[in-house]
């Protein structure tokens, strides 16, 4: 067993099932069915995905035949999200002695600070916690040369295992200025401070006079040491006094030294640059990020700052957690952007082979037929498994889709055989599927101009200006050219009826990925469109697919200009 087989062994990897870009009934259909097939067999990490936006007759054919479509997806680029590994956070009010328990347990260099509703504060190391504790030259500050801490009642108990006697607002944090009571009564008198006795933090053994003395002084604080017995009175009237007394087992020494790691994680100093990464970067761009970085481990912040996981330096260097098996094509210049950083095991197809050479064996399954559908059916009925009714329809609808209802010429004896066998277990006529099939056409070829603007229109407002953003999917941008002046005569009257600054249709072709728009009202704001002109009042968008991600940023910064001019 090679070393990478050992690797996938320990982190079994995910499938993703996809056809070509552009998707097709065919593809999706097969893709689907596909999934299943393997999920049957055993793979239960399988995932079917539609590249790119689901075509409105493939939406159909799935609700229809009430199957889940595919998830949408743009690429299969491997995600920081895919990589990263469930964190071992410390929450706020956590002390830094139980943090430096948790940094053993874990066997972690470093572990991330949240807050309760897990907002992430930063990254505690040990190397952070002695650069902390260290603060040499400042003997009035936090350091372990200073007598300084911040901490709480409740953490310096839990610290130094004590027994409550007394405790007075024993959870909230402050400044203690911490004295040992080692010298005679008058010296350590004289030793103590005039002022500020809230912040007094004594400790002490059994020594009445010097507890008296903190009775006297209403100090905060008052640690026994060696669990040596306080008498009641003086535990009574410490209640009355609001002094806090702490029994422990532990000598001067060891409480000293617990007392610095009873500061709550949170006022730690955190690396003022602390690499983050959102769980949606791809792990490609910030690879270098992560292997430069002195850290062992970065953490994974979503945009509400929560803390989402962590990514180990060494999963940059960790195979793919991702399979493919393509579907309907096998040339990666045909799949999905990503896909040629993923090793493929296993392809279904009815093309020409394209594809370039595999590092290892795969699953081919090919064949001289119209459909890739048939292929799945074929594999299906081969395999022995039975299909639902529901999965028939998608792939008979599939086939008979890709062949034309089995007129094309690239129809084959396998794809009228499959077709048979697949409309008795979906209970449909290919004929009648075909023409539910063919009722279902565009927006701009079937719809009047009012239901096109009105069908799914934005309205917005920036400043003094007043406008309407509609958008329709549109497979064929030759019928806006058609109906150009028609759908400019409604987008008019809604400029006038509405009193709107301008009105603008945004018709998106998903398969070829662009846009064209077409724009009516503000002429100084359409000058400024950075898209080329193909007639007036209507621009192509290339590339551009979202209405609220791409165009709308684009329309606003315009708006924004144009009102900084006035």
């Amino acid at each position: 067993m090679t070393e990478q087989q050992v690797m996938e062994k320990k982190a079994p990897y995910r499938v993703l099932v996809s056809g070509h870009r552009n998707p097709d009934i065919d593809s999706l259909a097969a893709a689907v069915a596909i999934a299943e097939l393997r999920r049957r067999q055993g793979q239960a990490e399988i995932t079917a995905l539609c590249p790119g936006v689901l075509p409105e007759r493939a939406l159909y054919l799935f609700k229809r035949f009430g199957i889940e479509p595919p998830q949408s997806r743009n690429d299969v680029y491997t995600r920081v999200r895919d990589v990263m590994t469930p964190a071992t956070p410390v929450s706020t009010g956590t002390t830094l002695f139980d943090a430096v328990g948790k940094l053993r347990e874990t066997g972690r260099q470093q572990l991330p600070v949240v807050e309760g509703d897990g907002r992430f504060l930063g990254m505690l190391s040990g190397l952070a916690l002695i650069s902390n504790l260290l603060d040499i030259g400042n003997d009035a500050g936090s350091g372990l040369t200073g007598r300084c801490i911040h901490s709480s009642i409740r953490l310096i108990q839990q610290v130094l295992e004590a027994e409550v006697l007394t405790a007075d607002d024993a959870d909230s944090t402050q400044d203690f200025q911490v004295y040992v009571a080692a010298m005679s009564l008058d010296s350590f008198t004289e030793h103590l401070p005039d002022t500020a006795s809230h912040e007094l933090a004594v400790i002490v053994g059994d020594r009445p006079e010097i507890h008296l003395r903190v009775l006297h002084r209403r100090m905060r604080l008052m640690i026994v040491t060696g669990n040596r017995p306080v008498d009641p009175l003086i535990v009574e009237a410490a209640a009355r006094a609001k002094v806090s007394i702490l029994l422990t087992r532990y000598d001067s020494a060891a409480v000293i030294r617990r007392l610095k790691f009873s500061v709550p994680v949170e006022f730690s100093r955190f690396p003022a640059n602390q690499l983050c990464l959102s769980p949606r970067d791809r792990l490609r761009d910030v690879r270098n990020r992560i292997l430069n970085s002195v850290d062992d481990l970065v953490p994974v912040v979503d945009e509400a700052g929560l803390l989402c996981g962590v990514v180990l330096k060494n999963a940059c260097n960790q195979p793919p957690p991702f399979r493919m098996i393509l579907v309907d094509h096998n040339e990666i210049e045909q799949s999905l952007p990503g896909v040629e950083e993923i090793p493929v095991i296993e392809v279904i197809d009815h093309h020409r082979i394209g594809m370039p050479p595999t590092t290892a064996p795969i699953r081919f399954t090919g064949d001289v037929v119209g459909s890739t559908c048939t292929l799945v059916a074929a594999m299906f009925r081969s395999a022995g498994e039975r299909l639902s009714a529901g999965l028939a329809g998608l792939l008979l609808g599939g086939i008979i889709s890709d062949t034309l209802l089995l007129r094309s010429p690239t129809s084959a004896d396998l794809d009228r055989r499959m077709c048979d066998w697949l409309a008795k277990i979906a209970g449909v006529q290919p004929e009648v599927l075909m023409d539910e099939l063919l009722r279902i056409d565009s927006p701009l070829a079937a719809k009047p101009a009012h239901d096109v603007i009105h069908g799914d229109r934005k309205d917005y407002s920036d400043g003094r200006f007043r406008f309407t953003l509609a958008q329709v999917e549109e497979t064929n941008l030759e019928l806006l050219h058609q109906r150009r002046d028609e759908l400019l005569a409604e987008m008019q009257k809604v400029l006038a009826d509405q009193q709107l600054d301008f009105v603008g249709l945004m018709v998106t072709d998903a398969v070829r990925e662009t846009s064209e728009l077409l724009i009516i009202g503000c002429e100084e704001l359409i000058r400024n469109l950075p898209y080329a002109a193909l007639a007036e009042n209507l621009f192509v968008l290339p590339g551009v697919l979202s209405r609220k991600k791409q165009l709308l940023p684009q329309v606003l910064a315009i708006t924004a200009a144009l009102q900084d001019q006035r």
